[in-house]
């Protein structure tokens, strides 16, 4: 009888299953696998891929899989990185350095919309484009700037509905709705315009021509 059992232990091997795994990329690049679907963050689950994965269970000869005691689960292991391939890892670099570029460009632009609001036209002309800078003085946009009839409206009115299109590295366009209001009193009216970025020195400049048009 000893013989027997013994005998049959030997007809047992291991051999490959079938099994669920979740694939998913974080916003750093790194690829990540689990098991378990609500181990994965909410604002990654729509980019969710699901495959097989290769696990290990005792079979034996005749391909019968021995069966677990109840209440026993194979053991699930955490979620793993995995190196990413040269292309996606090009792709995610260009799609961080363009979210890059669209917080600069907007943090700019609203510092030069702050400055236009308080009437600092003298500080709003640095970050204006070299460009731009050769076709007007100084002087000359803060004189013009200073005679407009029309200033910035205040608080949430000032700008609406703007949208960033990212051309290059080192171009720009915003278009946005700004709110406009007599400096003598009056109501506001609000115009849409699509303003240039341009990045020299380090710094994301604009076109000094489109804002003196603005009201224009």
């Amino acid at each position: 009888m000893k013989a027997v059992v013994i005998l049959c232990c030997t007809f047992l091997f291991f051999s490959i299953g079938r099994a669920e795994i979740y694939k998913w990329v974080d916003e750093k690049g790194t690829i990540h696998f689990t098991h378990t679907y609500d181990s994965i963050p909410e604002k990654y689950r729509d980019q969710v891929e699901t495959r097989p994965e290769k696990v290990e269970t005792q079979e034996n000869r005749s391909g019968e899989e021995i069966k677990k005691g109840p209440g026993k689960k194979p053991k699930r292991s955490s979620p793993e990185k995995q190196p990413v391939d040269r292309k996606t890892q090009k792709a995610i670099q260009k799609n961080l350095d363009k979210r890059k570029i669209e917080s600069e460009v907007t943090d700019i632009f609203q510092t030069i919309v702050s400055l236009w609001k308080s009437g600092k036209y003298d500080e709003i002309y640095e970050y204006g484009t070299n460009a731009s800078k050769t076709t007007i003085g100084k002087e000359d946009f803060v004189r013009r700037m200073g005679k407009k009839t029309y200033g910035l409206s205040s608080s949430w009115e000032t700008i609406t509905d703007m949208k960033l299109e990212v051309n290059s590295p080192t171009l720009a366009y915003v278009t946005t709705k700004i709110g406009f209001k007599p400096k003598q009193g009056g109501n506001t009216f609000f115009k849409t315009g699509t303003y240039q970025m341009v990045l020299e020195n380090k710094t994301w400049r604009i076109n000094l021509s489109k804002i003196l048009l603005a009201t224009d």
